[in-house]
């Protein structure tokens, strides 16, 4: 295994760790990471999580077969996408990843554009982002290029503002976490707190690739994969589609 694949499978099982047993989880078919993350921890620390996939229900496939709607006689039914945005809505869903562009201190997020010199570059836009943060109980952020210009102080564009809503007995934390192939970054009413760098990163390294202020104290190693997370991430994704998602060089 390389450097960098190595560095993936950190940051697989850092995602993975954030779910619980207890969690009905979204997924979308564009962040393969992501579904690797929940496929795992199925498997591991979070074993009666449900997993919808595509409109599967946690389906006994791997990676490659979920990212083909090959889960037919893998799944015991199928949720219709207007059911999941219901589920959403009432919170029976209470987790889902997202992938933006870039993140904000606050956990703000911008999936819609960004100034480079003269040009403008477009994103795919907000699709169900400028809601989603505010009706989910929990949403997790990961970014796979952990960089200045990806988590600036201040984002390009706010497609959804950080911080969650609390309102009549209805509560949302927003995105809670950022996890990028660095560092595992809390977000609080108190500031973005660090609270694991990745193998071969230090404090410092992480810091100086941050574009906004952390906090640092008692920020320790992320833990590699443990043997039965290896092993889960060898059965869930053999092909490592997870590996998609990640410059080849830094």
């Amino acid at each position: 295994m390389s450097g960098d694949q190595a560095r993936v499978d950190v940051v697989a099982c850092a995602l993975a760790r954030q779910l619980r047993a207890d969690d009905v989880v979204g997924v979308g078919l564009g962040t393969p990471l992501a579904l690797c993350a929940a496929l795992v921890a199925q498997r591991t620390s979070a074993k009666g999580a449900t997993v919808l996939c595509g409109g599967a229900v946690s389906p006994r496939a791997t990676l490659a077969e979920c990212m083909h709607h090959d889960t037919a006689g893998r799944t015991p039914g199928f949720v219709p996408h207007l059911d999941t945005m219901d589920m959403a809505e009432r919170q029976a869903m209470t987790l889902q990843f997202f992938r933006p562009a870039q993140v904000g201190p606050d956990g703000s997020a911008n999936t819609s554009r960004v100034q480079a010199g003269d040009r403008l570059v477009r994103f795919p836009g907000a699709l169900a982002l400028s809601d989603t943060p505010n009706l989910m109980p929990r949403v997790l952020l990961y970014h796979t290029a952990h960089e200045p210009r990806n988590l600036p102080a201040e984002v390009g564009y706010r497609t959804v503002a950080g911080g969650g809503i609390e309102r009549s007995g209805y509560r949302a934390l927003g995105a809670t976490k950022l996890i990028t192939d660095r560092a595992v970054i809390v977000f609080s009413p108190h500031g973005p707190r660090l609270e694991s760098f990745h193998p071969g990163e230090t404090v410092a390294s992480v810091v100086e690739a941050t574009g906004f202020a952390l906090a640092t104290e008692g920020a320790v190693e992320t833990p590699g994969p443990s043997p039965d997370e290896q092993g889960a991430l060898d059965a869930v994704d053999p092909s490592r589609l997870r590996d998609s998602e990640f410059k080849q060089k830094r």
